[in-house]
């Protein structure tokens, strides 16, 4: 599923309306109904007469579409309240046909600018839902004072909302938050959902994340916006690899982690659960002397393969040896810090052709390093310190543009990031994907290194390194949500990958809400 920048869904707009025909009134139209079809989901459990709606109407095509709402609304027996921020010689021409017709058809309409703050703090404590149309993806930085006093109106009326294309006071660019922001149950976005609605802070304002069909055609959303994509169940089926019948324990998947210290004996074991549990027939740790007993103390499945006390020269050359007939290598889980634990694996990045699993205790040798990986066939899984450590001084544009940085590392390097995180980003040369999958279960130590292993077995499986970051990212999120279904309010490292599994049948199993016109994407 694409994702659309601000400017790229303006281009979708234009084409549809000048080089297909579609006028902007159909567009709007369909808008309005889809916005209308889920207010009315929402609306559809209450009792009483009348059922009373806010409607906060801004002066551009947002506020457009949230008008032709309320006439749809009207027309379902509920009782619309226009509240517009504007005058009618304010709005643009399709906001202004709207609001006429609802004028004609004898609506309450309010302007905002005219009534005092308490007359619409009770209109919007007197209905059972508030549409916000202030705004849309037009609009970027802080909102001006009567905008912030409208949001925070809206905010503190404890009635849910529903936002018309993105919360009023997002950046629909970069998802950062500069100031009061709409905080909506759902959000009904047009034709594709925008890049920095996906993106935290903005995607806890989102709520339920909905996207209409419009009518622009998916040939005009492709070709504007190839770049950004939501990583869906349907793309994960599509890429995961499937194990040929003529397979045997290497063809399906030969792993090796390079890992562990003897501080850090659960990390690299981890990994290789997690690789074992995503389907590599065959996986080795190749850890230190001292480590190796610890760790074969907890795994059974796995080969052990310890390196001697050496110089860094030596144990260099055991690795390559190692790894050389490998399908993939994860490096970093649990190798610690020591200097000539760094200096081994920056000779190692340097010297291997093996496609690479970077993580750890790897990504800490890797800062101020990093053209060691420029071209190879590289995953890095950095989550945002590690991140931050390898941009060095370029740290603070990770902070202002999450996704960009992301985006600017792994075009500048030609190898595929992982930045790891809540909403995830999987970024290459050519594209990027956002990752919706996850959540609070993830937040316990060890859940990075079953991600390294998932990745190192989809590399092993035969996918890229793009697919495998994707399918790792969001194969170990909905894992995560699985054990939540189950009402999971704590869980182990290695629960993560023994249910890796079994998150795959229960998510064959899920219903997709979609209607063709409507489709929820979390």
């Amino acid at each position: 599923m694409n994702a659309l920048t601000p400017d790229e869904m303006r281009a979708a707009d234009r084409r549809a309306v000048d080089d297909v025909g579609i006028p902007p009134l159909i567009l709007m139209e369909s808008a309005g109904r889809a916005i209308a079809d889920l207010a009315r989901d929402f609306l559809g459990q209450l009792e009483g007469d009348p059922i009373r709606v806010a409607i906060v109407a801004g002066p551009g095509n947002n506020g457009g579409d949230a008008l032709v709402a309320a006439r749809y609304l009207m027309q379902l027996g509920f009782e619309p309240d226009l509240y517009m921020a504007a005058k009618l010689d304010e709005c643009n021409e399709l906001c202004r046909t709207q609001l006429e017709i609802m004028e004609s058809l004898g609506a309450s309409i309010s302007f905002l600018r005219e009534q005092s703050p308490e007359f619409f703090r009770s209109g919007l404590r007197s209905a059972s839902l508030i549409i916000d149309g202030l705004l849309g993806t037009g609009s970027e930085g802080p909102l001006r004072e009567a905008y912030r006093t409208w949001v925070n109106e809206i905010n503190v009326a404890n009635r849910d909302v529903i936002a018309v294309d993105i919360p009023t006071g997002i950046d629909p660019s970069t998802g950062m938050v500069p100031g009061p922001a709409v905080s909506a149950a759902a959000t009904v976005t047009m034709a594709a959902p925008k890049v920095g609605m996906l993106l935290y802070p903005a995607a806890s304002y989102v709520g339920e994340l909905w996207v209409a069909n419009i009518g622009i055609p998916p040939a005009i959303l492709a070709a504007v916006g190839g770049r950004y994509h939501v990583m869906t169940t349907d793309q994960f089926f599509y890429w995961l690899p499937a194990r040929s019948a003529l397979a045997d324990k290497r063809t399906a998947g030969d792993v090796v982690v390079i890992g562990g210290s003897a501080q850090y004996v659960g990390a690299p074991a981890l990994s290789a659960l997690g690789a074992q549990y995503a389907g590599a027939g065959y996986v080795t740790i190749a850890c230190p002397e001292d480590a190796a007993g610890p760790i074969g103390y907890h795994v059974v499945e796995q080969v052990i393969a310890p390196w001697p006390r050496g110089d860094a020269q030596a144990i260099t050359a055991f690795l390559l040896d190692r790894t050389r007939h490998a399908g993939a290598v994860v490096i970093g889980p649990g190798l610690g810090r020591e200097e000539q634990t760094q200096s081994i694996v920056r000779s190692f990045i340097e010297a291997s052709t093996r496609p690479l699993v970077i993580d750890a205790d790897a990504l800490f040798a890797l800062a101020g390093h990093d053209k060691l990986i420029d071209g190879k066939k590289v995953v890095l899984t950095p989550h945002d310190g590690e991140f931050a450590r390898l941009l060095g001084e370029n740290a603070d544009a990770a902070i202002a543009n999450r996704m960009k940085a992301a985006d600017d590392y792994a075009g500048a390097h030609d190898i595929a990031l992982l930045l790891k995180g809540p909403r995830s980003i999987v970024a290459t040369k050519e594209l990027s994907y956002v990752n919706l999958t996850g959540n609070e279960l993830l937040a316990t130590a060890g859940t990075g290194d079953v991600l390294s292993g998932i990745i190192g077995a989809m590399i092993a499986a035969g996918c890229s390194t793009r697919q495998a970051a994707a399918i790792g990212a969001y194969w170990h999120g909905i894992t995560a949500d699985y054990l939540a279904s189950q009402h999971k309010h704590s869980v182990l490292s290695g629960d993560i990958a023994r249910n890796l599994q079994d998150a795959l049948h229960w998510l064959g199993d899920r219903e997709v809400e979609d209607d063709g016109f409507l489709r929820r994407v979390v």
